[in-house]
């Protein structure tokens, strides 16, 4: 299908279902749902016939059938990615990243990270991709990349499109994002992330954690990691971080792949943290609800939900 094609029929099936800065459509007061994918690479079809358990999963179209029916339901939502998009199917190699960005624009992602195979084309592709996605005619606005361990003194065009956090504003609730990507040695070329330096994410995500807490007065702190889940402590990874960064509420992971029914709660200063990811190709979303009261969070659970047709 052609890819104009392609975009149009979706667009038919979506609603303008994104919210602006500081909105949201009917909250609950105090209470927050973080839907969020991981490792999508390219995969904008549903999985086909002799894969497995996720034979018939997936799919982009689908996705946004269950995103508008949850938004529905719910209050205040925000969508997030942990990275990866790129790389793993005919798609990518035809357009270079460009469709998989145009068409999270128009399911109103609020914000991604940036993983090693978003790299796989060099730094400049990858900014390609990003200015497709922000010409895109849409209802729903560009979304932003978050990262506070990458070095972009060398790439400022990529640069100024990746935040080191961001703050989003509900009624009776202020969620701190930021990101966090593994260490391009041995994974990217080092022609493929010129400009862009890698950093230690656990010292990079102090600080940052401490100002979404203390000067922007986050009530929920959230890390888009592309770190891995458990790395057996052979390199940083999300279950080691909330012992290694405190406060944080929310690790919605990436990298490892892997697939977990239910966010793994780990204990750290502020009580515990939620570490979730689900697996890739966008055969699952997850789904963390969290309800704060007077700065408090009171409860904290999730899910992982098929997509299907």
């Amino acid at each position: 299908m052609d890819r104009r094609d392609f975009i149009a029929s979706l667009a038919a099936a979506t609603v303008a279902s994104h919210l602006p800065l500081g909105a949201a459509a009917a909250p609950s007061s105090g209470r927050i749902t973080l839907l969020h994918t991981n490792d999508t690479h390219s995969h904008i079809e549903p999985f086909g016939p002799g894969n497995g358990p996720i034979s018939g999963l997936g799919g982009v179209a689908r996705r946004a059938t269950l995103l508008r029916q949850l938004r529905a339901q719910l209050g205040s939502v925000l969508l997030l990615d942990a990275g990866d998009t790129f790389q793993g199917t005919p798609y990518f190699n035809r357009y270079k990243g460009r469709l998989d960005y145009q068409l999270m624009r128009m399911l109103g992602y609020d914000a991604g990270t940036l993983g090693n195979h978003d790299f796989d084309n060099g730094v400049e592709l990858l900014v390609e991709a990003m200015e497709a996605m922000e010409q895109l005619q849409h209802p729903n606005p560009p979304f932003p990349f978050v990262n506070c361990n990458f070095d972009f003194k060398g790439a400022p065009e990529l640069g100024k499109r990746v935040r080191p956090s961001l703050i989003r504003t509900f009624p009776g609730l202020r969620v701190g994002i930021t990101g966090v990507g593994v260490a391009f040695a041995g994974l990217v070329s080092p022609k493929n992330h010129e400009g862009v330096g890698w950093r230690d994410p656990y010292e990079c995500l102090r600080p940052v954690v401490q100002h979404l807490r203390e000067v922007e007065k986050a009530d929920l702190v959230v890390v888009l990691s592309h770190l891995g889940y458990d790395l057996k402590g052979t390199a940083p990874d999300d279950l080691q971080m909330p012992g290694q960064v405190a406060g944080i509420d929310a690790i919605i992971g990436g990298h490892s792949h892997t697939f977990l029914e239910a966010p793994t709660r780990v204990p750290q200063a502020r009580g515990e943290t939620l570490v979730f990811q689900v697996g890739f190709g966008g055969v699952n979303l997850g789904r963390m609800d969290f309800a704060m009261a007077r700065g408090t969070l009171r409860s904290a659970s999730g899910s992982s939900m098929p997509v299907l047709g």
